[in-house]
């Protein structure tokens, strides 16, 4: 039996900046996707998923899959020029998992396709012999993303830990032992292919000095380290680009978690594209993070049990 997993990840800041050149900061989490590889036990071979919930699925020898459950699977195998499964083993079934990406069957926006890509990609290296190379994953799921992204997700699932991120490169960085943090989840999935490409136009005919405002403020934090004087000026800059592309990043329970924390000394800033998934909250005192933890969980936001992952992609065999 083969075991591959990789971490989720948050977008500290440099959201769009990223799309602009500027240096992303991507903190790996504690969740991970992983995919298990096991004899199959019939002639064909057999797809599951957990989490991303579908049907089960198989597909004969002779073809490569098209299940939604195998898109990765068969992604990874034809850009490798295989035409069968045939080619690539005898018979597996193969599970996909990331439920620790969902809650109540909603998807929480911490990097599942990407974790998915990544465990896939390197469980099907093992099992061909192939050299796993992170430009490849990352062209992988850029294509599975219809060109769109930076891929920084995909990096930071390779990886694991604190990365900046900057035009397809990833540098290892250090958290700040004084600065604590607390993802919340908003209570809205988004779909960020559809912001990207709307963030796109705009770019192409309007006045970007909000988003050259950004990538500066990027740029700067990676140089200092996160500290809340810098991330408060990255969050006020954000919401200006926001205000100006009308991305709708700071949504209206956004910006009610934004108000609970005021209230507490803490700052908090939502990350991601737009239009919902999670937020994070940042504060120098422990127990505020905690007071703002509660009051969230009160006011029916779902605070997630998250911690830094120190590792990327992982592979692990089993008899």
């Amino acid at each position: 039996m083969i075991h591959a997993s990789a971490p989720g990840k948050i977008v500290l800041w440099g959201e769009y900046a990223v799309l602009a050149g500027a240096p992303a900061g991507v903190m790996a989490l504690s969740n991970r996707a992983t995919i298990r590889m096991a004899p199959s036990p019939d002639e064909h071979w057999h797809f599951h998923s957990e989490g991303f919930v579908t049907e089960p699925a198989r597909c004969p020898s002779d073809q490569l899959p098209s299940n939604p459950q195998s898109t990765f699977v068969r992604l990874i195998l034809a850009r490798w020029g295989y035409r069968s499964l045939a080619e690539c083993a005898n018979p597996l079934s193969i599970t996909a998992d990331s439920s620790a990406f969902f809650a109540a069957g909603e998807k929480l926006g911490l990097g599942s396709s990407a974790a998915v890509c990544a465990a896939t990609y390197c469980a099907l290296c093992e099992l061909t012999q192939h050299s796993a190379l992170l430009s490849d994953v990352m062209a992988l799921h850029r294509d599975w993303q219809g060109g769109k992204g930076s891929g920084l997700d995909v990096a930071s699932a390779w990886h694991g830990g604190l990365i900046h991120f900057q035009q397809g490169k990833a540098v290892p960085a250090d958290w700040p032992t004084d600065l604590f943090w607390q993802v919340v989840w908003s209570g809205n999935s988004a779909k960020t292919t559809d912001h990207i490409t709307h963030f796109e136009r705009w770019r192409d005919g309007a006045d970007n000095t909000p988003l050259n405002d950004l990538a500066m403020l990027s740029n700067e934090i990676c140089k200092q380290g996160p500290n809340l004087s810098l991330l408060t000026d990255y969050c006020q800059t954000l919401k200006a680009l926001d205000e100006a592309a009308i991305l709708n990043i700071f949504t209206q329970e956004h910006s009610r978690l934004g108000k609970l924390a005021a209230a507490l000394g803490v700052l908090y800033k939502p990350c991601g594209a737009g239009g919902g998934d999670i937020g994070i909250a940042f504060s120098e005192d422990p127990q505020a993070i905690a007071a703002f933890r509660q009051q969230a969980a009160a006011n029916g936001f779902l605070p997630l049990d998250l911690e830094m992952a120190t590792d990327g992609v992982a592979f692990e065999q089993r008899q």
